[in-house]
This record gives C-alpha cells, sequence and structure tokens, in this order.
C-alpha cells in the first residue's frame, strides 16, 4: 500500500486471483496456447504464468499488461468479471494491482465493451519513481485527468506535465511513461480500445 493512503482496500486479495487466474487461463486456453506459448510472448517465466493461472501469485502492473497483450485484449479484461446493468463501486473497493518500477497503484474502476472496450482507473502515484509502460493494443488511446498532486504523463518522447484539473490524450499504443512530481499525486486514467 502507499504511504499515506486509504488502509488496506476492501475487495477480497484472493478473490483477485483467482478472477485473474480464470480469465488469463480462459483466454490462453481459446488461443490454444500452451503455458510456454503464452509466457514466452510475454516476456516472463513459464513458472511464474503457472503460479498466476493457478492463484498463486499477484502480478503487477507490468506482468498483467505484458499478458494482455500477449493474449491480445485489453487489460481490464483479466482483472474485471461481468457486471450487473447497475453497479455501485464504493471508494476503496475496487480492485488494484501495483506497479514494480514506481510508487503506482491502479484501481479498475468500470469497464465497457460497447463498441470498443473503455476502462476507467484511478491513478494513486508516489514521488521519486517512474513507470514506463511499452505500447498497448493498436488504435488504443489514453486519457489522464489529475486530481491532486502533480504528474509528468504522456508518450515517452514527449510527455507533458499535468497540475489538478488537466487532462492529457494520447496514443496508448506507443511506449509511455507516468511520473509522480510531488507526494500525494492521484489521477483519473480511461483507456479506449478499438
Amino acid at each position: 500500500m502507499l504511504e499515506g493512503r486509504r488502509p488496506a482496500p476492501a475487495y477480497d486479495a484472493a478473490q483477485l486471483r483467482a478472477r485473474v487466474a480464470a480469465a488469463v487461463r480462459e483466454r490462453r486456453s481459446a488461443a490454444g496456447d500452451s503455458l510456454a506459448d503464452l509466457a514466452a510472448r510475454a516476456g516472463i517465466g513459464k513458472s511464474t504464468l503457472h503460479a498466476i493461472e493457478s492463484g498463486d501469485a499477484n502480478p503487477s502492473i507490468e506482468t498483467l499488461w505484458a499478458l494482455a497483450n500477449a493474449l491480445g485484449v485489453p487489460f481490464g479484461e483479466l482483472l474485471d468479471p461481468s457486471v450487473p446493468e447497475v453497479r455501485v463501486v464504493r471508494a476503496g473497493s475496487a480492485p488494484a494491482v501495483e506497479s514494480e518500477q514506481a510508487g503506482l497503484q491502479a484501481h479498475l474502476l468500470t469497464a465497457t465493451s460497447r463498441g470498443g472496450r473503455t476502462e476507467l482507473y484511478t491513478l494513486d502515484l508516489e514521488a521519486g519513481g517512474s513507470r514506463e509502460a511499452d505500447g498497448h493494443t493498436a488504435g488504443s488511446m489514453e486519457h489522464v485527468l489529475a486530481i491532486a498532486g502533480r504528474l509528468r504523463v504522456g508518450p515517452r518522447r514527449d510527455p507533458v506535465e499535468l497540475d489538478p484539473g488537466d487532462l492529457v490524450s494520447f496514443p496508448g499504443d506507443v511506449g509511455h511513461r507516468y511520473e509522480a512530481l510531488e507526494p500525494g499525486t492521484r489521477a483519473l486514467l480511461l483507456m479506449e480500445y478499438p
């Protein structure tokens, strides 16, 4: 958990691991991939993938992005179960994953799949680290709205600085970065997939 943040979220970490395990297993099987095939494409160890599919691992944001890209699915499909027509997400109850590279925690708030797929996250970022992300699915877009603190975000070649209330939109299919410039930085991230 990030320092100065809320207590541990109300969601059950074991349930999240089980959801991720089932989603990865189901999509790998549907694609006809072996553990070794998917692990190689995602750039992770076969034993790591086995632990994820068994529900015995807490994969980082980086690992989940690598798996989503290797499977050709949006990131949120690995986290988000099917939802009822009316859904309330109470503060602190959304599934969360953390970055290995920087003090960043993402909470999936909602996802839709009408037309393309859209996912909405809150991001809590710690100053002093940078999250370097590879490009995601071709044609994807990211929209980041700064809520508190300051951050530098956008394509690696041309990131921009945001103050609270500032919004940046950029192609999500190119390498990009997230960097908190002061403690207590928080943002909303809207991911759009074709």
